[in-house]
């Protein structure tokens, strides 16, 4: 939601500058982030109660955009390195680190090898977790 925005809103003369090298790549990158995204959302679509749903999607939302590199690429966060290794943590670095890598290839970001491998293996692992507690619960 990011992109679109800051191509209409932005200040005179310092709109981004977009360029796709890469195409297959861009369209894998978008899969697999929409992959993990749903294997997120169902992980914690089992996993918190209903009626707390709301307050912790505010709170996760709001931690998740600030540490996932969302506003900044991963690699500004070079002088802070015990905060770059614990947003390493966090899904949403690899994709905006992967779209980054791109849609702006000229801002340098996370190698393509990182965020792939971050991808596929995020979606598999929380996929396969994920898929166990909605078996659970569909059981109960």
């Amino acid at each position: 939601m990011v992109v679109p925005v800051v191509w209409l809103v932005h200040a005179p003369g310092a709109g981004p500058r977009v360029r796709v090298d890469n195409w297959p790549l861009l369209l894998v990158t978008l899969v697999l982030s929409a992959l993990l995204a749903s294997t997120l959302g169902l992980l914690l679509g089992t996993a918190v109660d209903a009626s707390a749903f709301g307050a912790l999607l505010g709170l996760l939302l709001a931690a998740a955009t600030m540490l996932g590199c969302v506003y900044y690429p991963w690699t500004a966060l070079d002088p802070i390195g015990w905060v770059q290794v614990l947003t390493l943590a966090n899904p949403l670095v690899y994709m905006s680190e992967g779209l980054r890598a791109n849609l702006t290839p000229a801002t340098g970001s996370m190698p393509a090898w990182a965020y792939l491998t971050a991808l596929t293996a995020g979606t598999a692992v929380l996929g396969l977790l994920a898929l166990r507690r909605f078996t659970r619960r569909v059981r109960t």
